[in-house]
């Protein structure tokens, strides 16, 4: 069993990247219900005390935009607005970079432009994966930040 926590984007930003990949070439996608924002893999064990500490952190507005790829092989969706000060609080080492995983499949093909509507992740998700089976089994408050 893994440990990671996580953010999880609303339905509708659900629905708008399901949209952009089903115009997309073809290959095997993540499943829906399994996109997330990892903030930071905490490996065997949880670092919950760490984790209760995110409770209140503010979190600004983000959106996913465009994508790119690990290895040429895992394609994600990037992420604009930062996250770094609420990933380095989760524990996230120096080579975190902020992406949400839609393809373990990714062979180059050319992927069309996205942009996601803004949101701000109102929980942090701590989450066992065992067995490709992810479960949240802590949530934290986060504060979101005064809208400009």
């Amino acid at each position: 069993m893994k440990f990671f926590t996580a953010l999880y984007p609303p339905p509708h930003v659900v629905d708008e990247l399901g949209a952009v990949l089903g115009r997309a070439p073809a290959m095997e996608w993540t499943k829906p219900e399994k996109w997330h924002i990892t903030l930071c893999f905490h490996g065997d064990t949880a670092d919950e005390e760490r984790f209760r500490a995110l409770e209140g952190h503010e979190v600004p507005e983000i959106r996913l935009r465009d994508f790119g790829d690990f290895r040429g092989t895992i394609l994600w969706a990037g992420i604009a607005g930062d996250l770094n000060r609420l990933a380095r609080a989760a524990g996230a080492g120096d080579d975190w970079r902020a992406h949400l995983t839609v393809s373990y499949g990714y062979r180059g093909q050319p992927m069309p432009a996205f942009e996601s509507s803004p949101w701000q992740p109102s929980e942090a998700v701590l989450v066992s994966s065992a067995d490709g089976v992810y479960t949240p089994i802590a949530r934290v408050g986060l504060r979101t930040s005064a809208r400009r």
